[in-house]
């Protein structure tokens, strides 16, 4: 079928120019009508494999903090490990070192899983939630301990010290020993184990110099 122009006229064999509006008939043939090919920025290998530059379009790290799944998991897993050495008679006594170890460990394990080297803040941050768990499991068996044998501990407390006998029978100042004493334990507990954390991102960053703060 012979070629025609944009305006209806119908052209000469292999024209140029239509004969009657001029248009110019090789710019269609100029024209590429496939999009342009845009090729992606090149990253290096060594780029993809640092932890301090993420590729384009992913996700920054999440912070340490609750709202990191994998924060939480670990915290979550040391705070059972705790829990089952201080049940253990005679272990129990070195309660200090398991809560040092624990955020020591917790930062290691964090590493490992998602080869991010933490800042020594994110990893105190990482061996405090480690330790407020600890402290709720803690508190909670604490008082089912006080529920079912508290009449037996203060009968003990009675025989061991005569003097408690005042305090046992004043409700205030019994609800006041008993907030002292948590928030002793819940100080010692945190901060513990939030050293253990920083201790253990000190240790781990040393031969890196990328850090998730």
């Amino acid at each position: 079928m012979p070629e025609s122009c944009t305006c209806g006229t119908i052209l000469v064999e292999n024209a140029r120019f239509c004969h009657r509006c001029g248009k110019d008939q090789r710019e269609d043939q100029r024209e590429d009508p496939r999009e342009p090919e845009v090729s992606a920025p090149y990253v290096s290998p060594a780029a993809i494999s640092s932890p301090s530059v993420a590729a384009p379009g992913a996700r920054a790290p999440l912070p340490v903090s609750f709202g990191n799944p994998v924060a939480l998991r670990i915290a979550f897993l040391m705070s059972l490990v705790l829990m089952v050495l201080e049940m253990i008679p005679g272990l129990n006594l070195l309660f200090l070192v398991w809560w040092l170890a624990a955020g020591f460990s917790g930062v290691l394990l964090y590493r490992r899983l998602t080869g991010l080297v933490l800042s020594v803040r994110a990893g105190a941050r990482l061996g405090s939630i480690t330790g407020i768990l600890t402290f709720v499991s803690m508190a909670v068996i604490f008082a089912l301990t006080m529920v079912f044998m508290g009449n037996d501990l203060f009968q003990q407390m009675v025989k061991q010290d005569p003097q408690m006998k005042e305090v046992v029978n004043n409700p205030p100042a019994m609800a006041a020993l008993f907030i002292l004493v948590l928030a002793i334990i819940f100080a010692m507990v945190v901060g513990t184990c939030a050293a253990g954390g920083a201790l253990g991102a000190r240790f781990a960053g040393r031969d890196s110099s990328a850090r998730l703060s």
